[in-house]
């Protein structure tokens, strides 16, 4: 008797349990599929992806069952309504999200999330060398492994560290994203694109390039955007390793300054003088305001060569007195005298970087001209060079070494 009792109780409650949703003005669950506004890439494979579309509702509670790819990292999912404020959300294959909608109308629907190995870009250059200048051709080749073809969309890419450092980009990620998700919602709708690959500069030492309109993304392609493009001055420089290529070559390298407001993230570069190619070369990460050291190759605007002058050993027998006691050594002392030799072939003038190496207990005795650097081991010279100019580094040291007599036969 009382468990039929019990079973006519449950009878009676049921339908107040199946309007309960009702009664607090819940409505159905509405599934949602935001098209892509913008994705942001980095070079190690990570893609934010921003989501952005409206929608009618009215006052009150409503569900949403937001949908998202397969591969998108819930976790990191950021949903934000305009007039609308979060409950809770339940994260399934795809979040069911409870908003309370302060007034009725069309809202503002902002989605963000991350994605890994899904979406990679990396710069890539032609260099064109004159006397004075080189101009840089910067293109971004980026390539979609999202999973969905990208149409009419933003592109940003992230750049500002050198490749040794890109593993922290993923802990950068989420500052974007988290940007995405406060972003009011109306402005970035209202926003006008950056007028040309613009550098925001953005996340401390990162840089966010943003292309020039709307791009579509295959999937699984490589496709090449223009970057920028700069006309950078530059210090010609030749170099000469005079101890480990005593004749020659020198090498020639460039020095170019960046000048503009984001870096030169580091890439490889095809290398162009007068419109014919010289060489494919590792253009360096190279922040605003510093110059990018691309060495040329070896060079025959310069001779070098380096000859061993003189050569002069003396020995000495010393007696010395140690501990109260008298010892017989030997002192050896050995004389180098080098000439550098150098003679220019260009018609313009030129500026050479020649070092060489030391013993470390040399002592030097005399240098013409006076080095720029000295350190224990080497000297640096910095030579300014007149058009066809003949010219000649002279420099002596000494070594002296001791060698005991005691008990040699």
């Amino acid at each position: 008797m009382k468990i039929i009792a019990a079973l006519l109780l449950m009878l009676f409650c049921a339908p107040a349990l199946a309007v309960s949703d009702e009664a607090r003005g819940v409505e159905a669950t509405t599934a949602i599929t935001l098209p892509v506004d913008s994705v942001t890439v980095y070079p190690d494979g990570l893609m934010a992806v921003k989501r952005m579309g409206d929608l009618d509702t009215t006052v009150g509670e409503h569900k949403f069952v937001v949908n998202i790819p397969d591969s998108a990292d819930v976790n990191s999912v950021l949903l934000t309504v305009s007039n609308a404020t979060m409950e809770r959300v339940v994260y399934e294959a795809n979040p069911v999200y409870t908003l309370n909608v302060s007034s009725s109308g069309l809202q503002d629907f902002a989605l963000s999330y991350l994605m890994y190995s899904a979406g990679f870009w990396e710069p890539r250059y032609d260099l064109h060398l004159t006397d004075d200048s080189v101009l840089l051709n910067a293109k971004a080749v980026v390539r979609n492994r999202g999973g969905e073809e990208l149409k009419n969309v933003r592109i940003k890419l992230v750049a500002g560290l050198p490749l040794a450092a890109e593993s922290n980009y993923a802990k950068a990620a989420a500052q974007i994203q988290q940007r995405y998700a406060e972003a009011a919602t109306a402005d970035a709708l209202s926003a006008a694109p950056a007028p040309a690959a613009a550098a925001s500069g953005e996340l401390e030492t990162l840089y966010i390039f943003e292309l020039e309109g709307r791009k579509d993304l295959a999937m699984d392609k490589e496709i090449g955007f223009p970057l920028f493009q700069e006309d950078a001055p530059l210090v010609r420089i030749y170099t000469w390793d005079a101890y480990n290529k005593e004749e020659g070559p020198a090498v020639e390298e460039i020095r170019a300054n960046n000048t503009m407001s984001n870096p030169w993230p580091s890439g490889n570069a095809l290398l162009y003088r007068n419109d014919e190619y010289v060489s494919t070369i590792d253009m360096p990460y190279t922040p605003s305001g510093t110059n990018a050291s691309i060495v040329v190759g070896p060079s025959a605007d310069l001779k070098v060569a380096r000859k061993l002058k003189d050569y002069n050993i003396t020995e000495k027998i010393l007696e010395v007195n140690s501990s109260g006691k008298n010892h017989t050594i030997k002192e050896t002392t050995e004389t180098w005298t080098y000439h550098l030799k150098i003679e220019s072939n260009r018609d313009r003038a030129a500026t050479l970087e020649a070092t060489d190496t030391l013993p470390q207990e040399a002592e030097i005795i005399a240098v013409s001209p006076a080095p720029a650097e000295t350190t224990a081991t080497s000297l640096k010279w910095r030579l300014s060079l007149q058009p066809r100019q003949k010219t000649a580094i002279d420099y002596t040291y000494q070594v002296v070494s001791t060698e005991s007599l005691e008990g040699m036969s």
